[in-house]
């Protein structure tokens, strides 16, 4: 128990209390625009939500640092958004248009 005489244990530094403020900004900012925030972790700055809300943004041109990091199973791409890593992940056979596939869909 506190005594009369002795402070509070300060949590928050400025600094973090700063980056906590611009985290919950960006988040709110998604909701606001109907995306879907799946896992919410601010210790480490990042945001995950769907494939499909991160394509979207990506065509809205709202995120910066596109990052591209294939694995056996999936493909996880992270991008910045108002200061915040957003990520998502596509299935290796995620169902995607032809044109981000690659594939020429010419038929005869």
């Amino acid at each position: 128990m506190l005594g009369l005489t002795e402070r509070p244990l300060k949590v928050l530094t400025p600094q973090y209390a700063e980056r906590l403020r611009v985290f919950n900004s960006a988040a709110r900012n998604l909701q606001a625009m109907g995306i879907r925030l799946q896992r919410i972790v601010p210790q480490d700055n990042l945001l995950v939500i769907s494939p499909a809300d991160g394509q979207s943004l990506q065509s809205k041109r709202l995120t910066e640092g596109y990052q591209r990091h294939g694995s056996a199973g999936s493909t996880r791409y992270t991008v910045l958004f108002q200061g915040v890593t957003l990520e998502w992940r596509e299935p290796i056979s995620y169902t995607r248009p032809a044109e981000f596939a690659g594939i020429d869909l010419t038929f005869h």
